[in-house]
């Protein structure tokens, strides 16, 4: 017959170095054992910022951290599959629900924060009530089949502490619900698939966002009205913290018009290397650029490149 080695006897120098090479999974488990062993589990182990991923469908909860994927399946809280290294495995009857599952998870990694929540479809369970507890989220995508009661209560729970927001319809009722979130402290939106018409959406709106960076993905806009809101920011008049904007354009470019009054110079060979080799959000190459100055000094660039016969501007401030 076999004795158990008493491991949690051990030490706490001895304990160190054991648990510090412990695969995720395996301080998972642990922390299984014993209140003590949870305790110990959250002291030796930790994961970067970000690394936590969460995908929500119909029937589970994909949680994604490196090589180890876990699904939490709401209406069947006895088990949860793993796959880890491309092996399936199953644990039954931890005594876990899928809300501690995820809360056991960010204490195990001391990682608070997610770096994606995807919104797929409608669960059968409430998965915002899984998320309580989460400090923050960097990357919130709300798919197009996720219900509208979902996707609204999503946006309204989430935004406060998400960084960035995909939305490939917009989940609100009215031109009131809609500006109450437009004008929030969103960081980073991206609207991928909504023309945003039934809102009236208007030269003003685009003035009134407080986002960093902004994609309006299916957004016609004028020539005109961009030479205003472009205009308005040279002047220090519009969204002071805007650093990306990206719009459809609902014609072939006209520079005379959407570059009039702004004092506009074109890229040199050297800007436009520059300028590729330091921009944060990402684009396909464009065809040709321009740097404006404000009122203050500060420079931004406004390109454009087409992508399956539309054209798109794009405003970055870069210095």
């Amino acid at each position: 017959m076999t004795t158990p080695f008493p491991f949690l006897r051990l030490p706490r120098l001895a304990l160190i170095p054991v648990l510090q090479n412990m695969e995720l999974i395996e301080v998972i488990a642990f922390s299984l054992i014993s209140k003590r062993a949870f305790n110990l589990s959250k002291c030796f182990y930790k994961v970067s910022p970000g690394s936590i991923e969460l995908l929500v469908g119909p029937y589970a909860i994909e949680t994604r951290i490196d090589d180890l994927t876990m699904f939490f399946y709401g209406n069947v809280p006895e088990w949860v599959e793993i796959l880890h290294h491309d092996k399936l495995m199953r644990w039954i009857n931890a005594g876990l629900s899928t809300k501690q599952w995820i809360q056991r998870i960010l204490a195990v990694t001391k990682c608070p924060s997610l770096d994606k929540v995807i919104l797929n479809e409608k669960p059968k369970y409430d998965v915002l009530s899984v998320l309580d507890g989460v400090s923050k989220i960097f990357n919130l995508h709300i798919k197009p089949k996720c219900c509208n009661a979902l996707a609204k209560r999503a946006v309204e729970v989430l935004s406060p502490v998400t960084s960035s927001i995909t939305l490939f319809r917009v989940p609100l009722s009215n031109q009131e619900e809609f500006l109450r979130f437009w004008m929030g402290n969103v960081e980073c939106l991206c609207i991928r698939y909504d023309d945003l018409s039934r809102f009236q959406f208007n030269l003003n709106d685009l003035l009134a966002s407080n986002a960093v960076k902004l994609e309006l993905r299916k957004v016609p806009m004028s020539l005109r009205d961009l030479n205003r809101f472009f205009s308005c920011w040279l002047h220090r008049t519009s969204n002071h913290r805007l650093e990306h904007l990206s719009v459809q354009s609902l014609k072939n470019i006209n520079e005379d018009v959407l570059l009039k009054g702004l004092n506009a110079t074109r890229f040199t060979e050297q800007q436009a290397i520059h300028f590729q080799s330091i921009r944060v959000v990402c684009h396909p190459e464009f065809t040709r650029g321009f740097e404006v100055r404000r009122i203050d000094g500060k420079l931004a660039a406004i390109t454009f490149y087409t992508t399956f016969g539309t054209t798109y501007i794009n405003f970055d401030v870069w210095s």
